[in-house]
C-alpha cells in the first residue's frame, strides 16, 4: 500500500509538473506576478497531492510576520517538502539555490523570473559578494527571502556537526539587514532525501508540523548570530521528530 502511495505521488509530482511548466511556457514573458502565480498553482497541486495520496495534514505552529516586513527565513533542509510548501506559505520570497538549478531545463527559467538568488559555491567570496548584491536589491524591492543554512539537505539524525551551518546564511543576514525568522519542522521522517518512497506512517500525528521561532534581529556578530540560528533549528527540528516516536 505504501509503495502505491508513494508511486502515485511522485507520478504528480514529476509528471504533473513537467506538464504545469511546459503548458504555462507563455507566461515566462509576463511581469513577476504572473510567473509567481504559476509557482503558487505548482505548489498548492503537490500540497493537495499529498493530501490526496499520502493522507497527510500540515501543521504549523507560530505565527508569520506581517505582510509588509522584509525578513530571511532560515529553514530546516530535510526533504524537497519545504521547498514546496514553504515557498507557497511564505509568499513566495526569493530563494537562494546552487546556480546548477538555473540550468534546469524549463524549471531554471522560472527559478530566474521568480527572482531567486542563485549562488556558485566554487566561486567563493565573489559567490559572496554576488549574493549580497542581489540580496540588497530583494530588499528594495519588499521581496523576502528563502535560504537553506546548511546548504543542502540534511536526514533526520544528522548532526550540525556533521553538516555545519555555511558562511552564506551569515553573509545575507549582514548584508540585507533585515531579520532572519528561524523554521524547524519534521518533514524529512515522511520524505527523506534522494527517497522515491514516501513514509507517512511515521507519523504518529499524521501530520507534518512546522515551527515559527522567534526572530533573531538584525546586527548580531557572526559567531553570535550562527550560534543563536543553529540552536534555535536543531533544538526544535529534533523536539518535532521526537514528537512522533
Amino acid at each position: 500500500m505504501n509503495f502505491f502511495r508513494s508511486l502515485m505521488f511522485n507520478i504528480q509530482f514529476y509528471i504533473g509538473t513537467s506538464l504545469l511548466v511546459t503548458l504555462c511556457l507563455p507566461c515566462l514573458l509576463f511581469p513577476r506576478p504572473i510567473v509567481l502565480f504559476v509557482n503558487r498553482i505548482w505548489c498548492l497541486i503537490m500540497i493537495k497531492g499529498m493530501k490526496w495520496w499520502l493522507n497527510l495534514d500540515i501543521k504549523v505552529i507560530g505565527e508569520l510576520p506581517s505582510d509588509d516586513k522584509v525578513v530571511i527565513y532560515a529553514i530546516k533542509h530535510q526533504s524537497a517538502w519545504e521547498t514546496v510548501f514553504c515557498t507557497d506559505f511564505f509568499s513566495m520570497p526569493s530563494i537562494v539555490l546552487k546556480k546548477t538549478l538555473i540550468f534546469l531545463p524549463v524549471i531554471g527559467l522560472y527559478f530566474l523570473r521568480s527572482g531567486a538568488i542563485p549562488i556558485s559555491r566554487h566561486q567563493g567570496i565573489n559567490a559572496l559578494k554576488k549574493m549580497g548584491r542581489n540580496a540588497k536589491l530583494a530588499v528594495k524591492e519588499k521581496r523576502s527571502m528563502m535560504i537553506f543554512p546548511q546548504g543542502t539537505r540534511v536526514n533526520p539524525g544528522v548532526t550540525a556537526k556533521e553538516k555545519p551551518y555555511l558562511p552564506g546564511v551569515f553573509f545575507l543576514y549582514s548584508q540585507s539587514k533585515v531579520s532572519v525568522i528561524p523554521v524547524a519542522h519534521n518533514a524529512g521522517l515522511v520524505w527523506p532525501k534522494n527517497s522515491f518512497m514516501k513514509y507517512p506512517d511515521r507519523l504518529s500525528s499524521k501530520a507534518i508540523t512546522l515551527e515559527i521561532l522567534p526572530e533573531i534581529p538584525p546586527g548580531l556578530q557572526k559567531k553570535e548570530f550562527l550560534k543563536q540560528l543553529e540552536k534555535a533549528i536543531e533544538n526544535t527540528s529534533n523536539k518535532l521528530i521526537n514528537m512522533e516516536k
